[in-house]
């Protein structure tokens, strides 16, 4: 992308002209290096370090198709073959058994893609997030939704600043479709930076994305870390939250068979927004416990008529709760004798409850940003065979957690960075804010500032 300028800037500096991937580019300047995330969506890992501290973020992984899996009966013995494979980044201190206070992870938001990684660290390492992000990640791990070791997960109240070192950090919410969504600022001898996160601007807050905004610019970073994520969709709008219910109240209204929904545990508000959609249309809603578990806790009061299916082999802290909130319980039979009267969770590694449905299933199957997440997942395509083995009529009703082309264009206008680096995409080179010099990173190379605005003016000039 910018070899040629690369070289001739290493020269400038009396560098190995060659740039060696991760080598030191100026003694005792902040260096940023990106691990993932840089052409695919998710998977962002980016190290910002000095000489005595660093900061890592996040630590997503995302399926690459053209690089070898561990999966099925061929898994990994050790984090050592995950880094040769290049799963987990290659930087030993996040896999040692030792406490280190100039080392700290940041987590935006608790997506796969930006958390998968986290087992796999070292415990004593501190991982920073928002308390709603810190908050259901402990949830999801104690409801079974995913396992996650007992990491020193500290809660940070939003825009509160926290020094590991020399680096200084803070978290600035954002709207996006999970809880405690935020964006990074990072405060470094010789910069600033602001990495954004997951935001949009069509969500339930909007107003929290475009007050994020304002800080950012008041804020006046060299460097701008934002993400891409719809460079390549077409120019079309997304649907509020709101007008989400809508669609998914006329959906059911207009079937008269089983509907089944496939929500993201991950999104408690979505959640809950079916349970109101189905009562609306006069159906029973009837939800996973783990995912009702989860969605519980970000609500004071649970819509009311909600059921969940019976399972016997439930964590011990969902059957607790479960007991504790009388919620009634079904089973394939009940639901099997009147299934219009039903709107159900189905989720993947539910599935087999069709076979339990037998010849009540047929009916309208609404995905709404649920896993699988998309065509790119393999569990995508058999999704479709079940689906269409039991005459169930898929429809995708959902809404992107993300900003669009232009609106991420006019965020970084509005910030004015001193150069941006668009990320968290398959297309960042659509990226393309009027008057900001730009640079479309390479994973394992250690940037500088003078480095990036020495390649973004060549760029610009070229």
């Amino acid at each position: 992308m910018f070899s040629s300028p690369l070289v001739w800037y290493s020269i400038m500096l009396g560098c190995d002209s060659s740039l060696n991937k991760g080598a030191m580019l100026v003694d005792h300047a902040t260096r940023i290096t990106f691990f993932g995330g840089t052409r695919t969506i998710g998977g962002t890992i980016c190290r910002v370090k000095t000489s005595s501290a660093e900061i890592i973020f996040d630590m997503g992984h995302v399926v690459r198709p053209t690089s070898p899996m561990f999966a099925g009966a061929l898994r990994p013995r050790s984090t050592a073959d995950l880094r040769a494979v290049g799963i987990l980044p290659d930087i030993p201190e996040l896999y040692a058994g030792e406490k280190r206070d100039t080392l700290a992870i940041c987590i935006s938001h608790n997506h796969l893609d930006h958390t998968a990684l986290l087992p796999y660290m070292a415990n004593e390492i501190s991982v920073f997030a928002t308390k709603d992000t810190c908050k259901i990640l402990r949830l999801l791990s104690a409801a079974g939704i995913e396992d996650q070791p007992p990491l020193r997960l500290i809660a940070m109240e939003p825009e509160a600043w926290r020094s590991v070192g020399d680096l200084q950090f803070q978290f600035v919410s954002v709207d996006h479709d999970t809880p405690g969504a935020a964006a990074i600022f990072v405060s470094a001898p010789d910069m600033r930076l602001v990495y954004t996160g997951d935001l949009r601007f069509h969500g339930w807050r909007p107003e929290v994305t475009r007050a994020f905004v304002e800080k950012a610019r008041k804020f006046e970073p060299d460097v701008l870390l934002i993400e891409g994520t719809r460079a390549g969709d077409e120019a079309r709008p997304q649907a509020t939250e709101q007008e989400l219910v809508r669609l998914i109240v006329e959906a059911m209204v207009g079937e008269a068979r089983m509907v089944y929904f496939n929500p993201y545990p991950r999104h408690p508000e979505r959640v809950l927004a079916f349970a109101r959609a189905a009562r609306e249309t006069k159906r029973i809603p009837v939800f996973e416990a783990r995912t009702l578990y989860v969605a519980s806790h970000f609500t004071d009061d649970l819509p009311e008529g909600i059921h969940v299916w019976a399972d016997e082999a439930l964590p011990d802290p969902v059957a607790r709760w479960l007991q504790d909130t009388g919620l009634p319980s079904l089973d394939a039979a009940r639901v099997r004798a009147t299934p219009g009267a039903f709107a159900v969770e189905l989720a993947y590694d539910r599935l087999w409850r069709l076979i339990d449905l037998g010849p009540a299933a047929p009916g309208l199957y609404i995905h709404s940003n649920g896993a699988p997440l998309g065509p790119f997942d393999p569990a995508w395509d058999n999704l479709q065979r079940w689906l269409a083995h039991f005459e169930v009529t898929f429809r995708a009703i959902g809404t992107s957690g993300h900003a669009a082309l232009d609106e991420i264009e006019r965020t970084v206008e509005a910030i004015r960075p001193r150069v941006y680096l668009p990320i968290h995409s398959f297309h960042p080179e659509r990226v393309m804010a009027t008057g900001i010099p730009r640079v479309l990173p390479e994973e394992r190379v250690d940037y500088t500032l003078p480095h990036l605005l020495a390649i973004a003016s060549m760029a610009s000039g070229a």
